[in-house]
């Protein structure tokens, strides 16, 4: 039924785009044909274009049709238009889940659910309830100051003694992946999450794949508030108190119980196909066209939300108009423009799947390349370029070779856009992924905004006229690189990579991978000059210790991270051929801080 209604609805929304497609036969970059693209790629049909689901499909069709009719040759497996490949679209919860005490079983789904880090496997122990299970020297405030939780079951609440407030010290410490991985630390058995009355609604946690996902090796429930006071012993009123008193006192209150609760957990994963689409077009050069220019945007958003969306309501269409099917769009009117043209390198279009789930479109494409990825001159890409504001466009990869910075500056006296150039080649986008091998990168970017993973990020906000002299500046970049007589040159640049993480004080300069699933954190560049660098950390390796603390995945790392500041002297261990190597980096500060 499912593949019945997809292909119906993949034949209308063809018929529709075939009798547009007619009008738009013009291969001029025009506000008619980005309007026309932005509005079918952000539509509620495609319900969001999560990768893996239906929406994503069409979106990808959509591009494969485009390429077909501007005369681009298949440039993906088996020679068609798609690279495809599995990845993990979602969690379900499986039969073997049980929370119970005594005689008592509570009901999946009622009364529990297991926590999308819960490890496969099942434990016994005494209930220790353990406040906020926060042990922070900053605040001065430690629930497990008072208690042993070894080979306990631990039951905790949600957020932290201060709510909501967006200014308060404990919110570094509200994360429950951070709570649960440091009850794991402490040798609890299990960990018990209930949302507490002074915190809304008795909402179990929602079950949803998170990039670089992870377990620390125990059980970890959410539980409903009446399985919490029932376990307890504990009325309402109590129960109430107990929080108020914590929250009132800002002193723990974490005491042992006579109850000894059972857990038993499973998390099942649910995988999907997706496929990047990709096109050629051939050189004129007889030496020059075996190498190419690489133009790409990532056509996925975020479907129904998930935990990468910053909208706190019930799921929603999340259409992502800016991010991205207007870049998206961008690269479909260059291929359709650059088609008409005889240039002396090749030229590669790429639409990416699965960049917000950590760049897993364009990761792929790069470690199974369907051309000669050393023949690549520069890869272009275009992540969010239909809300320029004041005339402010900022453009990635300046210092990746060395003449971009000219070059750009040269053919905006035509453009005359008020530029912010960047150095880096890293990023919080797919031109990382080329920059990491190294490939100098061109990236343009308009900003983000207040409707940025967003249900209201819809086409109706995109600047028409501001992306058409974006992609009418992109194009004369890239005939000038596809004409020249050399390669650019590549170089590394200083300074620092990692993504931006707010409030940080100091950083280490490498650049994790997001997506991984390796235990540890795989590291996928280190900028020269940082941190990381003098340290001796290389690209490739997999970070397993930092300071005291164990690193099974990307989150751990911004905990350990977030404790420290520039100056600090942490030991570290890493993973490098199936060796682990000791070494001591100094932190350095943090240019990113808020």
């Amino acid at each position: 039924m499912l593949q019945s209604r997809f292909l119906i609805l993949a034949a209308v929304l063809a018929l529709s785009c075939n009798t547009k497609r007619n009008e738009f036969s013009n291969p001029e970059i025009t506000q008619a044909e980005i309007k026309y693209h932005v509005e079918f790629l952000a539509s509620d049909s495609l319900r969001g274009r999560a990768s893996g689901a239906e929406g994503n499909n069409i979106a990808a069709k959509h591009l494969a049709d485009e390429f077909k009719n501007y005369g681009l040759k298949p440039a993906g497996d088996d020679n068609k238009y798609f690279q495809s490949f599995e990845i993990v679209t979602g969690l379900k919860a499986g039969e073997k889940n049980e929370v119970s005490f005594g005689n008592k079983k509570f009901e999946l789904e009622k009364h529990f659910r297991p926590l999308a880090f819960s490890a496969d496997t099942g434990s016994e122990g005494q209930l220790v309830f353990a406040g906020y299970g926060i042990s922070s020297s900053d605040t001065k405030y430690d629930d497990f100051e008072k208690v042993t939780v070894k080979d306990k079951i631990v039951l905790i609440f949600r957020y932290t003694p201060e709510g909501d407030n967006p200014h308060s010290h404990f919110n570094n410490h509200a994360p429950l992946r951070k709570k649960v991985g440091l009850a794991a630390e402490k040798g609890a058995k299990g960990v018990l999450v209930v949302t507490g009355f002074e915190d809304g609604e008795d909402d179990l946690i929602r079950l949803q794949y998170e990039i670089g996902h992870g377990n620390y090796g125990i059980p970890a429930m959410s539980i409903s508030r009446e399985a919490a006071m029932e376990i307890l012993g504990y009325s309402e009123p109590q129960f109430r108190d107990l929080q108020r008193n914590i929250n009132n006192s800002k002193k723990p209150n974490s005491f042992e119980t006579a109850s000894t609760v059972k857990l038993s957990s499973e998390v099942l994963v649910e995988r999907s196909q997706t496929q990047n689409v990709a096109g050629w077009l051939e050189g004129t050069d007889p030496e020059l066209k075996k190498e190419y220019v690489i133009i790409g945007a990532h056509f996925d958003h975020l479907g129904m939300g998930g935990s990468n969306s910053m909208y706190r309501g019930e799921p929603a269409i999340h259409n992502g108009a800016d991010d991205n099917a207007s870049g998206t769009t961008a690269l479909l009117e260059l291929a359709q423009k650059l088609s008409t043209q005889k240039l002396r390198r090749s030229l590669l279009f790429i639409g990416f799947t699965g960049e917000e789930m950590g760049l897993i479109g364009s990761k792929y494409f790069a470690e199974h390349p369907t051309t000669d990825l050393t023949q690549a001159v520069t890869m272009f890409n275009f992540d969010m370029v239909g809300r320029l504001k004041e005339n402010q466009l900022i453009i990635h990869g300046m210092g990746t070779s060395p003449h971009f910075t000219q070059m750009i500056n040269d053919q905006n006296k035509t453009y005359n856009f008020a530029l912010t150039l960047k150095q880096d080649g890293n990023g919080p986008s797919d031109f990382a992924t080329f920059y990491q091998k190294d490939m100098p990168v061109i990236a343009y970017f308009t900003n983000l905004h207040a409707d940025y993973h967003k249900p209201s990020d819809d086409a109706d906000k995109i600047n028409l006229e501001g992306e058409e002299r974006i992609i009418k500046m992109a194009f004369e970049t890239i005939v000038a690189i596809a004409n020249a007589d050399k390669r650019p040159e590549f170089t590394k640049v200083k300074g620092e990579s990692e993504r931006p993480m707010t409030g940080f004080r100091a950083t280490l300069g490498i650049v994790p991978n997001y997506a991984d699933d390796t235990e540890g954190l795989k590291i996928d560049d280190v900028n020269p000059g940082q941190a990381g660098d003098h340290a001796g950390i290389k690209k490739g390796d997999i970070l397993v210790k930092f300071g005291p603390k164990t690193i099974k995945n990307v989150y751990d790392y911004t905990y350990a991270l977030g404790e420290h500041k520039a100056g600090d002297k942490v030991d570290i261990i890493v993973q490098r051929g199936g060796k682990e190597i000791k070494l001591q980096a100094v932190l350095q500060k943090s240019k990113r801080q808020n």
